[in-house]
């Protein structure tokens, strides 16, 4: 399809998408929930900082609607829809589009979910566009009906810092859970060695993979609003961006450090399966010495010839059995001195 064709990528929904707009200065806050855009349209006021949030994505003539509504390029609503998207920062003239993914950790299942949100700052206005109702940003909407905190007093690109630190922080809770999910593996390996391990591990290095990629990518973003890239954020709230950049970059070493723990850890079993070979080896090697001289002996008295003297002797068999036995403990006993098992 030609560059800025607005096609849905994610799973399947049905019914309407649910707006929820929230406008406020230092002295008033209201919040306005509907399914039509036009009727939330009709409510803003331009003189307060504006939030609007979409719940969903999977209806494109609603995002059209709001494109047209507040004169966004057809790339980014592209990119908006397209849930697959890599995170990433891009500035036009008019407005600055960031998007990034959401990481929603279980941490009962030790399991989490990605989805995808976009946000638009313009002026006053911050348009945030997520895949599946549902945020981690109750704490930031409670702060601004209350009025705690410094929200009221500031303009939408400090709202946009707040979003983006509590998502940031969704991602230390995941990184918290693969680290209960190699230490598990850690467990496992020194108190129950067994085949599935190897899956487990390759499991988790795709997992931790899988997190880089979505995480390393808004650290490459929140660099140019730390270095001064950027007409739409104001200078005073650099530091706070910055902070969140620091955040990101910990975690981004972290991963790296997890990866490496989990090359270890196969390492170590496949060390330690090498180990029990060579024990199985050792053991075998062992008894087949210990009974070299024994089918040597069997082998001499095996054989069919006519004139074996030693055949015909009284106790021809119990002398062999003994020189055998002798043989055999002589064979294990310098062998124990030799410390070789």
């Amino acid at each position: 399809m030609p560059p800025g064709s607005i096609v849905y990528t994610g799973s399947p929904k049905e019914g309407k998408v649910g707006l929820m707009l929230w406008q406020y200065d230092e002295k008033s806050v209201e919040s306005f929930e509907s399914v039509d855009l036009n009727d939330i349209l009709g409510k803003i006021d331009p003189e307060k900082i504006s939030w609007l949030n979409f719940d969903s994505l999977h209806d494109v003539d609603l995002i059209v609607q709001a494109g047209e509504s507040f004169s966004i390029h057809s790339l980014t609503l592209e990119d908006i829809v397209h849930v697959g998207h890599t995170p990433k920062m891009e500035e036009y003239d008019e407005y600055l589009f960031i998007t990034l993914k959401m990481i929603k950790p279980n941490s009962e299942e030790e399991v989490f979910s990605v989805e995808q949100i976009s946000f638009v700052l313009k002026g006053n206005f911050l348009l945030s566009f997520q895949e599946y109702k549902g945020d981690p940003f109750d704490n930031i909407r409670d702060r601004i009906n209350t009025g705690k905190g410094k929200a009221r007093g500031r303009g939408a690109d400090y709202l946009l810092f707040l979003l983006i630190d509590a998502i940031v922080d969704q991602y230390l809770l995941s990184i918290e859970t693969t680290d209960k999910q190699i230490s598990n593996l850690e467990l496992e390996i020194f108190e129950n060695m067994n085949e599935q391990l190897v899956g487990k591990i390759i499991e988790q290095k795709k997992i931790i993979s899988a997190l880089r990629k979505i995480i390393y990518p808004v650290r490459d973003s929140l660099k140019e609003i730390t270095t001064g890239e950027t007409d739409f954020i104001s200078e005073e709230y650099y530091n706070y961006y910055n902070d969140i950049y620091d955040h990101i970059k910990n975690i981004v070493e972290h991963l790296d450090s997890q990866r490496e723990m989990l090359t270890s850890l196969m390492e170590f079993y496949m060390t330690q399966v090498s180990n029990q070979m060579n024990q199985v080896m050792k053991t075998l090697t062992v008894i087949a010495t210990i009974f070299i001289p024994l089918t040597f002996l069997a082998g001499i008295y095996g054989m069919n010839f006519e004139f074996m003297p030693e055949l015909k002797y009284r106790w021809a068999y119990p002398a062999v059995l003994v020189i055998m036995l002798a043989a055999g403990l002589g064979m294990y006993l310098y062998m124990r001195r030799k410390k070789w098992f």
